[in-house]
């Protein structure tokens, strides 16, 4: 689903008018125009397993409320935004018919390929739900997990106890998706009791440590519960389901995801965009103007210095980020100016809250980069750039308040 018109930012539209600049690079073009279809449209959440593995009690979850319940037999069930409560269901022979109200109220038949779940909830223009299941031979299951993850943002992979079968068939999985993903152990609450919950995490320790960010036991009923039983969320209850954490951690990245296309947007439409009319208009009236600026501070000062070393680093990096050839040259860059800003910040005495505020962002930029510069490749030298902007944005901020 895309946005509509209306709803668009106008960052798209700014970024329609650089991607339509003649002399744009078509490396750049090729850049912005994938930016753009995933700014157009909500991010997609994956959530992905084999049947009976709790994938939809996990969407509902998410919802805070009952929406799909049981349908084994819907391959794909994608929850979306839409002004009411629709279901549009799609069956083998390429017919479609919609019906009002929720998917679990309504029956779907034997021969059903793709269920489309409408939901008036706010949330969901920013980010989708799509559930696949994989019911099908290894080879089956294999092709229809690549092409899932193909088109996902994040992937939360639900299974009871993600046995050799399904590490194998993960293993497929290109790292960069793994960097988006959550192994949610949906039973935990039966593993719990069983006994075998402490073995079973141990187990998964070393093997999940390097394919997903995180691993969640997820008593799935309870964490509905919480929400869904009262008039209000029973906070303990959502806590200790697993809920809370699992749910937080999840939109946190799309948060992270989506942030990190907007700055890499921001960056091609302050090199490529037109100026309108009016731009231009302000930016001579700026440069007209003659009020005295109030004098700076000390903490200010070091504030600008910082900011200056980070826009000249920045721009001068952005067109070095069109091929893969000089991305271990984009990360060494990117490495060396913040460590320079890190000690341009240590060598001052100054340690205002809005300097020792910038520091520690340095410092945690700088653990990051280290971990950039591991994966090597473009797409860590794309994310290193973004994150001097996001660095440039924070000390910005300071100076501004």
């Amino acid at each position: 689903m895309r946005h509509s018109e209306a709803a668009k930012s106008p960052l798209c539209g700014q970024l329609e008018q650089a991607l339509n600049q003649e002399s744009l690079p078509q490396e750049y073009f090729d850049w912005g125009n994938q930016l753009l279809r995933r700014l157009d449209k909500p991010v997609q959440v994956m959530v992905i397993g084999h049947p009976g593995s709790g994938k939809s009690a996990v969407i509902d979850m998410m919802l805070g409320q009952s929406v799909i319940s049981r349908h084994a037999d819907a391959p794909i069930i994608e929850v979306s935004y839409g002004p009411e409560d629709c279901v549009e269901i799609e069956t083998r022979d390429g017919g479609t018919s919609r019906h009002p109200g929720t998917l679990a109220d309504v029956p779907t038949s034997p021969d059903t390929v793709r269920v489309r779940q409408e939901l008036p909830d706010t949330r969901l223009q920013n980010h989708s739900f799509v559930e696949v299941s994989l019911n099908g031979s290894d080879e089956q299951n294999h092709t229809t997990l690549q092409r899932a993850v193909r088109h996902a943002d994040v992937i939360l992979w639900c299974s009871e106890t993600f046995g050799p079968t399904e590490q194998n068939l993960w293993a497929t999985v290109p790292d960069e998706k793994k960097d988006h993903s959550f192994l949610v152990l949906t039973m935990a609450d039966r593993q719990l009791m069983r006994g075998t919950l402490t073995g079973l995490l141990t187990d998964l320790d070393d093997f999940a440590a390097e394919e997903f960010l995180g691993v969640y036991p997820l008593a799935t009923v309870q964490a509905i519960t919480a929400q869904t039983a009262g008039q209000t969320v029973n906070a303990e209850l959502w806590q200790s389901s697993g809920g809370k954490q699992l749910a937080s951690d999840v939109l946190r990245q799309v948060e992270l995801g989506r942030a990190s296309d907007v700055d890499q947007a921001e960056m091609l439409v302050r090199q490529f965009a037109p100026k309108t009319e009016d731009q231009q208009e302000q930016q001579a009236d700026t440069a007209a103007k003659t009020e005295p600026k109030p004098k700076n501070t000390p903490t200010d000062d070091l504030m600008h210095t910082a900011l200056n070393l980070l826009q000249g680093r920045a721009k001068q990096m952005l067109a070095e980020t069109d091929t893969a050839g000089n991305a271990d040259e984009i990360l060494s860059s990117c490495m060396d100016t913040v460590k320079d800003l890190t000690q341009t910040l240590l060598a001052s005495q100054n340690r205002s809250p809005e300097v020792q505020a910038a520091l520690d962002a340095a410092q945690d930029g700088e653990e990051l980069l280290i971990l950039f510069q591991l994966e090597r490749g473009e797409d860590a030298a794309v994310d290193a750039v973004t994150l001097l902007l996001q660095l440039k944005r924070e000390i910005a901020d300071g100076i501004d308040q």
